[in-house]
């Protein structure tokens, strides 16, 4: 049986980010990107008829892999346990996780000069804005909180997630550089002690 045209697009976007995450995004091409998926470069042009849908693609998939992996996060027990899960999945604590990072980032660097690109980040940076503001709403609403109007709530809430999303943004930054060992014990207590100190 012949794979799926989506299978197909997927295997090329995939074998995209592995090119990115080893060459960057100048080592991207319709030969190399063939030669990594294994197939021919025929096939992948079947698919993208030229290099910028290819990484349009490419970069609208992994936006839409990682935001079905937050979705799929339980949103149950108590409310500071389950937010801080969906934090710390935000964060590259893992090689796989490292890489897609990395990979994201050369995206939005090539998307600076690039509009279609430029829109998908915008498109997943406003995703992750409401992400942000749903987390912090949660946490300040709940039994833990009891103190906390819902009017002040609402006053602060897009501030207090545009800080968020910055110190996400530059924890990332620093754990992608670290073993994958030391990313997965340095990114939780970093987190924590961040969330500690907004908590007081």
């Amino acid at each position: 049986m012949e794979p799926a045209i989506g299978d197909g697009k997927n295997r090329v976007a995939e074998a995209l980010w592995r090119v990115v995450a080893r060459d960057g995004m100048t080592g991207v091409s319709v030969r190399t990107v063939a030669a990594e998926a294994g197939v021919t470069g025929g096939t992948v042009q079947h698919h993208f008829s030229t290099r910028a849908q290819m990484i349009h693609y490419a970069m609208e998939l992994l936006a839409a892999q990682f935001t079905q992996r937050l979705s799929a996060k339980p949103r149950t027990g108590p409310t500071q346990d389950w937010t801080r899960a969906i934090m710390l999945e935000l964060l590259p604590l893992t090689h796989e996780r490292q890489r897609e990072f990395k990979v994201w980032l050369a995206f939005t660097t090539q998307a600076d000069t690039n509009s279609a690109l430029a829109g998908l980040k915008k498109n997943f940076a406003d995703e992750l804005a409401a992400l942000y503001q749903c987390l912090l709403r949660a946490r300040a609403t709940s039994s833990d909180s009891p103190s906390v109007l819902p009017r002040e709530i609402d006053q602060s809430v897009e501030s207090d997630a545009a800080i968020l999303q910055a110190v996400i943004d530059g924890l990332s930054l620093q754990l992608a550089d670290l073993s994958p060992a030391e990313a997965a014990l340095r990114g939780p207590q970093l987190l924590d002690h961040y969330l500690s100190r907004v908590a007081r």
